[in-house]
């Protein structure tokens, strides 16, 4: 049996979903919530606290896990927004590397935390040859980098991948499929079940 992490792991399920048209962390995947795969998914590769990044508190309180706002001066900046979230509260945690990881993403490998770890942080997700810049893991001691970085303009989560020097670490396809597959959209979503049926 494979020994547990203790990466302390967030969620980020902070965004708009306007292309989606709902709350996407609340969908309907296989009769529950698609968040709760995500959850269920990590809980099995760390003994570490799980929290989700939501600005809507309201929507995932059934799940009884912290919920971590996005800081009032950082509105609408995107995904940045809840990886700040997130290595704060590693910080208060006083843990040395926090996981951060899309609420969209009900494929995540079962080794996702145990690859990224070997990589060494900041490391970053990647498959077939895209980087997943919110699939990470993160130094919390570098919030202040990121915080100078955000209040200089950095936007995208990319950006944020270069400037943390972040590694790069390939997962390959499984099951036919990738493993970072998003959904995005309601037809997203049909097709992320039925590769979970198929």
């Amino acid at each position: 049996m494979t020994a547990l992490s203790d990466i302390p792991c967030v969620i980020l399920a902070g965004g708009g979903s306007r292309r989606f048209g709902s709350p996407k962390g609340l969908a309907d995947f296989n009769g529950a919530p698609l968040i709760s795969r995500i959850v269920e998914i990590i809980s099995r590769q760390s003994s570490a606290p799980i929290a989700i990044n939501a600005n809507e508190t309201g929507h995932f309180q059934a799940l009884a896990l912290p919920i971590l706002s996005d800081d009032a001066d950082k509105a609408g900046i995107g995904p940045l927004a809840g990886i700040s979230a997130a290595m704060r509260w590693g910080q208060k945690l006083k843990a040395s590397t926090v996981a951060t990881l899309a609420v969209d993403t009900p494929f995540i490998p079962s080794d996702f935390l145990a690859r990224l770890e070997r990589a060494g942080a900041p490391a970053v997700a990647s498959s077939e040859g895209r980087i997943h810049a919110v699939c990470g893991l993160w130094q919390p001691q570098q919030l202040e980098t990121l915080e100078d970085g955000i209040a200089n303009g950095v936007r995208a989560a990319r950006e944020w991948v270069n400037l943390c020097g972040a590694r790069v670490c390939e997962f390959e396809r499984s099951g036919g499929h990738d493993p970072f597959f998003n959904v995005n959209t309601p037809d997203d979503l049909k097709r992320a079940l039925h590769i979970l049926r198929s």
